[in-house]
C-alpha cells in the first residue's frame, strides 16, 4: 500500500480526474436548454367508453386519452360497427393532443362495436390499440320526409306497357329512402369479424432495423466517447501506440456514423415518414446529430504527442505512426528501459472531434422513453450525465483491454498497474456519476417498485444492473488487489496475466450493458 501511495504520489491522476468533473459539469449546464423536448412515452390512458362497457343508448362520442401529447398515424381512428363494416369517424378534434374526440354519425349501436386506434408518439414512434364495447339500443335509420300524393294510384293494369311475345315487364314505384348526407365515411365495405378488428399487430415494419442501428450506434458512441476521454487523461505509450488508440476511436466514429444511419431508415418506416420529413422527426433529428457527431469523430481527431515529462510538443501530427520515429526517450514514467513514453496533447485542432461529442450527447434528449416522465430538463440532465459518465467509464476499460493486449502481443510489458493507477480514479467518478444518475432515472421512468418485476422493461433493467454490478467487483478486484501486488512486483508474469484477464472480463461485461441499454432505449419508444 506505501509503494501504491507513492506511485500515486509521483504521477497523480489530479488533471485526469478534474478533465471528467469538468466534461461532467459543462454537460450539466448545457442541459439547461433541454426544457423544449418531445414526449417519447406515450401510452393508452383510457376511453370513454371504456372497454368492455355495456351501454343503452347510441354512441355519437367516443373519447380515447393517451399519457401525453401524440397524433394520427396511418389510418388513425376506426370503428367497427354491429354490421361488421368499418367505419371513420365523421371527425376527430383534439385541443391537447391527449384527449381525441371522435364523431359518429350515424351513431353506433345495435351491438358489439369495436374501436381501433393509430397514433404518433413524439419520438415519432407509431403506437396502435383497440378496445371494445356494446350498444344495446338498436340501430337507427333517418329516413328523409316523403311528401303525400292524394292522387289516386293508377291500376297495375293501367300502367303496364303492352305485352310483348314471350315477355312480361312491370314496374312498381317506391319512395327513395337514401340519405347520401348522412352516410358514414366507410374504411371497408368488407365485412370484418370483432376478432380480427381488434387484432393489433405486434411487430411494426422497421423495428428490427431501427433496433440494430441502434446498437451498432450505441456502441460507437459509449466507446468512442470514452476511448477518446482514456487517450487524453490516461495512456501513455509509444507513439504507434497512440495512433493506434486513436485510429480505434475514429473507426468508433464510423461505426456510430453506420449505425445511426442504418436507424435513420428504420424510424423511415416506422414513421411511415419520407427521407425529406423524417428529418422532422424527433427521432430522425436524433439520429442525423448523431450521424454528424460520428463523422466529426471519426475525421476531426488531430493532436499531438509530447514526451511524458517534457514540456515542449515533439512532433505535431495527425498521429500516424510514420510520422514519429520510435527513438529512445528516458522518462520517469517509463517503468523499462529503452521505451519511449508519449502522451496525446489535446489541442484546438479536435475541436470538430468535441463538438461531435456534443452534437451525440445533444441527439439523447429527442428519443428514448427515459426523456419524457417527469420533469423534462431534469430528466435531460440526468440522462445526459449518465450517458457521458457510462462513456468515460466503459470505454475506458475498453481501451484499456485493448492496450494491454496490445502490448502483450508485442511480447511487451503491458504496465497494466500504471494504467490502473491513472484511470481509477477517473472511473470512480465516473461510477458514482453513473449510479446516481441511473437510481434518478429509474424513479423518474417507473410508476412503482413493482415494475422491476412485473413488466419486460424493468426485468430487462435488472438485468443491466445486475451486468454493471458484476464489472464494478471486477474493477475493485483490480484496485484494492491485483494493481498494489503488481506495483510491489511489476515483473510477476502471473499477476500481469490475471490483470489482463480481469480487465478483459470487465470490458465485455460493460460491452455487453450497452447493448441491452440500447435495447432498453428501443423498447422505451
Amino acid at each position: 500500500m506505501l509503494a501504491m501511495s507513492a506511485l500515486r504520489t509521483r504521477r497523480g491522476p489530479t488533471n485526469g480526474v478534474w478533465f471528467v468533473i469538468a466534461v461532467l459539469a459543462a454537460t450539466t449546464a448545457m442541459l439547461g436548454l433541454g426544457a423544449g423536448i418531445a414526449s417519447a412515452h406515450t401510452d393508452f390512458a383510457s376511453s370513454n367508453p371504456t372497454d368492455g362497457e355495456t351501454l343503452d343508448e347510441p354512441v355519437d362520442l367516443v373519447v380515447v386519452t393517451f399519457t401525453n401529447p401524440a397524433e394520427p398515424a396511418g389510418e388513425g381512428f376506426a370503428a367497427l360497427d354491429a354490421t361488421g363494416v368499418v367505419r371513420a369517424p365523421t371527425s376527430v378534434e383534439t385541443v391537447d393532443g391527449r384527449n381525441f374526440e371522435l364523431r359518429f354519425d350515424p351513431p353506433l349501436a345495435g351491438g358489439d362495436i369495436g374501436i381501433r386506434w393509430k397514433v404518433r408518439a413524439g419520438d415519432a414512434h407509431p403506437i396502435e390499440g383497440s378496445f371494445s364495447f356494446t350498444v344495446t339500443a338498436p340501430l337507427t335509420t333517418t329516413a328523409p320526409t316523403v311528401p303525400v300524393d292524394t292522387t289516386p294510384s293508377p291500376s297495375l293494369a293501367e300502367t303496364a306497357p303492352p305485352s310483348t311475345a314471350g315477355t312480361a315487364t312491370a314496374s312498381t314505384s317506391t319512395p327513395d329512402t337514401t340519405t347520401p348526407d348522412t352516410t358514414p365515411p366507410v374504411v371497408s365495405d368488407t365485412e370484418t369479424s370483432l376478432e380480427q378488428f381488434l387484432e393489433v399487430s405486434s411487430t411494426t415494419p422497421g423495428t428490427g432495423l431501427a433496433r440494430v442501428g441502434r446498437i451498432l450506434g450505441f456502441l460507437g458512441a459509449i466507446i468512442g466517447i470514452g476511448a477518446l476521454a482514456f487517450v487524453g487523461t490516461t495512456l501513455r505509450g509509444r507513439p504507434s501506440e497512440i495512433a493506434t488508440s486513436l485510429n480505434v476511436v475514429r473507426g468508433l466514429g464510423l461505426l456510430l456514423a453506420g449505425g445511426a444511419t442504418i436507424e435513420y431508415f428504420g424510424v423511415m418506416r416506422l414513421t411511415e415518414a419520407s427521407f425529406v420529413d423524417n428529418v422532422s422527426t424527433a427521432a430522425g433529428f436524433a439520429t442525423v446529430l448523431r450521424i454528424a457527431g460520428g463523422l466529426a469523430l471519426a475525421f476531426g481527431t488531430a493532436g499531438s504527442i509530447t514526451a511524458v515529462g517534457a514540456r515542449r510538443r515533439t512532433a505535431p501530427s495527425t498521429l500516424s505512426a510514420a510520422v514519429v520515429e520510435d527513438e529512445d526517450v528516458d522518462t520517469a514514467d517509463s517503468g523499462d528501459a529503452g521505451r519511449q513514453v508519449v502522451r496525446w496533447s489535446r489541442d484546438v485542432r479536435s475541436w470538430p472531434a468535441y463538438a461531435g461529442i456534443g452534437a451525440i450527447i445533444i441527439s439523447f434528449w429527442f428519443d428514448g422513453h427515459t426523456v419524457t416522465k417527469g420533469f423534462r430538463p431534469l430528466h435531460a440532465v440526468v440522462n445526459s450525465v449518465h450517458l457521458v459518465a457510462g462513456s468515460v467509464w466503459a470505454g475506458g476499460i475498453v481501451m484499456m483491454s485493448i492496450v494491454i493486449w496490445m502490448r502483450f502481443r508485442q511480447g511487451r510489458p503491458s504496465h497494466a498497474h500504471e494504467l490502473g493507477l491513472r484511470f481509477s480514479p477517473i472511473a470512480t467518478v465516473s461510477l458514482v456519476a453513473v449510479a446516481a444518475a441511473g437510481l434518478v432515472m429509474s424513479v423518474l421512468v417507473l410508476d412503482s417498485f413493482g415494475d422491476l418485476t412485473s413488466t419486460e422493461w424493468g426485468q430487462i433493467l435488472l438485468l443491466k444492473v445486475g451486468a454493471v454490478a458484476v464489472a464494478a467487483a471486477a474493477g475493485a478486484y483490480n484496485h484494492f488487489r491485483l494493481i498494489p501486488a503488481l506495483d510491489a512486483t511489476p515483473d510477476d508474469v502471473e499477476l500481469a496475466v490475471r490483470m489482463r484477464s480481469t480487465v478483459t472480463a470487465e470490458a465485455i461485461l460493460l460491452l455487453f450493458v450497452i447493448v441491452v441499454t440500447a435495447w432498453l432505449v428501443a423498447a422505451m419508444s
